[in-house]
Formats: structure tokens, sequence, C-alpha cells
């Protein structure tokens, strides 16, 4: 993902040995947030809705071995893909962020998620649960809902993780579906370093 200077935000393929980057975005509109499918050959991305609000949108697959672009049915007004490590579903969000929603391959058809506002979500190795962080005040923690029946789970509160720092926050899980959290403390304390020189 990158943008020349002046120009829109595009989905670029880079070959592994190198070379010139090929834009694969099927428009010049502001594309960008690409998802891997788990066996490597396609790439899902989405529309910007901060760097272009008026557009509609959508979520777009490039088949690599074809070089075909294809927007997924009924995606308009959805962006930001997270592809499930079975293949199965596609996770987006509205262009506002209240509405998760999930694409299943095998129906053709999008559900909603009863989840509220979902901040980083991240795909349990199982593809049975999307972890998220998510809450304010003594809300906040990590969740995940469960995408046979939607149930909603606070597994951790963060009410008393310090978490503030220069980068903002994230969250996100770690190959065995430990709980990862960007902890930035660099420019709020001061360390004296005492230094033997020859």
């Amino acid at each position: 993902m990158g943008a020349e200077p002046g120009k829109s935000w595009q989905i670029y393929v880079v070959p592994a040995e190198g070379g010139t980057p090929r834009m694969i975005s099927p428009e010049d509109r502001n594309h960008g947030d690409p998802s891997w499918s788990p066996d490597g050959l396609s790439l899902a991305f989405g529309a910007l809705p901060w760097a272009e609000p008026d557009n509609a949108g959508g979520i777009f697959i490039l088949d690599l071995r074809t070089n075909r672009v294809s927007k997924v049915a009924g995606s308009e007004r959805v962006s930001y893909p997270r592809w499930s490590p079975d293949g199965r579903y596609i996770w987006a969000e509205t262009a506002d962020g209240l509405k998760p929603t999930l694409f299943d391959f095998k129906t053709q058809k999008w559900q909603e998620l009863n989840s509220g506002v979902i901040g980083y979500p991240s795909w349990s190795r199982d593809s049975k649960y999307i972890y998220y962080d998510a809450g304010t005040g003594d809300q906040t923690g990590l969740y995940r809902v469960r995408v046979s029946d939607h149930n909603v789970e606070r597994i951790e509160s963060l009410k008393d993780v310090r978490r503030a720092g220069s980068l903002g926050l994230w969250s996100g899980l770690a190959p065995d579906d430990s709980p990862l959290l960007l902890s930035d403390r660099s420019t709020e304390e001061i360390y004296a370093i005492d230094v033997d020189l020859p």
C-alpha cells in the first residue's frame, strides 16, 4: 500500500525476488488495508473511507493467478477486510466503524455482528472467533465474538492496564492466540544509566 505525492492510496504487489511494484487497485480511488487469503493466491482489499468519504467503497479480491480483480457482492459501504484462516469468511466494517459484518463465501451472504464498535480485529487460528479491543471506562477490555452464534464475551478487562503512548493503541493475537497489547512509555519515563568507559 502506498501513495505518490498528491495521488490516491493504492495497493501494489512486489515480486518476492524483487522488481517493479505493480499497482492492482481497480480504479484511481483510495484503497488499502490488504489481507491475504490463507492459500496466498488472492488478496482482499477495500476502500479507505477516511481518505475519501464520498467513496461508495467495497471489498475487492485480486486473484494472483489470473490478475483478475473482482468486487465482493454486497460490499458497498464496507471496508477494512480481514480474511479468516480457514478462508471461509471475510470480516469487514462499515465506513462509520459502527457495524462489523461477515461475508460467508459458502452462502455468499453478509451478516451483521451484534458486537458494537470493534478495534483491531484478529481471527483466532481455528476461525471460530474474532478477538477485538473495545469499550470505555469499566467496560474497556479484550473481547471475542463467536462466529457461529455471534455471542460476545469479554476475556480480559483492560481497565487498569496502562496503554497510553505516542504510537496510540493496538492489540492483536500471537500465533497461539495469546493476546498482544502495545505498551509505549518511551515519552513518559526517564532513566539514568551509569556507564564505565575505559
